[in-house]
């Protein structure tokens, strides 16, 4: 019994020391309360995705950047495909899906807090000719998952000093 409780103890320790964290836990800072988020081209999706997540965090997320303290500004997103492998009927039967976002985080005076970062998402997407419709489904759930990535690498970067 002493045994297991030792090894659980020193396995625990272990991992804390080599900064080992659950995927998803972030230390949003304190400060970064009453932020508004602003989109430049209109990615509705991961304007969503962001907002839940921080008030996930109880961070107040401000829809009125006159009111707001803080601004992330979301200046550029969007997605394309690349074309991996072709079939032998020459179509294509894999693509890369590409997600590149940029991000900066400014006080409405114009101070800059974070100087615009890209953050950059890749998946791979198998096109089954047989079954399409699943293969838009799959595009679909992909593109959710690359969003939901996308925002947890934005706010990764917001919290770091």
């Amino acid at each position: 019994m002493k045994a297991n409780y030792f090894i659980s103890l020193l396995l625990v320790l272990l991992l804390s020391a080599c900064g080992f964290h659950l995927r998803g836990v972030i230390d949003i800072p304190e400060w970064l309360n009453n932020v508004s988020i602003i989109s430049r081209d209109g990615d509705k999706d991961l304007i969503s995705k962001m907002k839940t997540q921080l008030e996930g965090y109880k961070i107040d997320v401000n829809p009125d950047p006159a009111n707001a303290k803080y601004w992330l500004i979301i200046n550029k997103s969007n997605v394309h495909q690349q074309i991996i492998s072709i079939g032998a009927s020459t179509n294509p039967r894999q693509y890369q899906l590409i997600m590149t976002t940029l991000f900066s985080l400014q006080t409405p005076k114009g101070q800059i807090i974070k100087a615009p970062k890209q953050v950059m998402v890749t998946r791979q997407l198998t096109v089954n000719n047989n079954r399409i419709l699943g293969s838009n489904e799959e595009e679909t759930i992909l593109l959710n998952e690359m969003h939901q990535d996308t925002v947890i690498q934005i706010l990764n970067r917001i919290s770091r000093k």
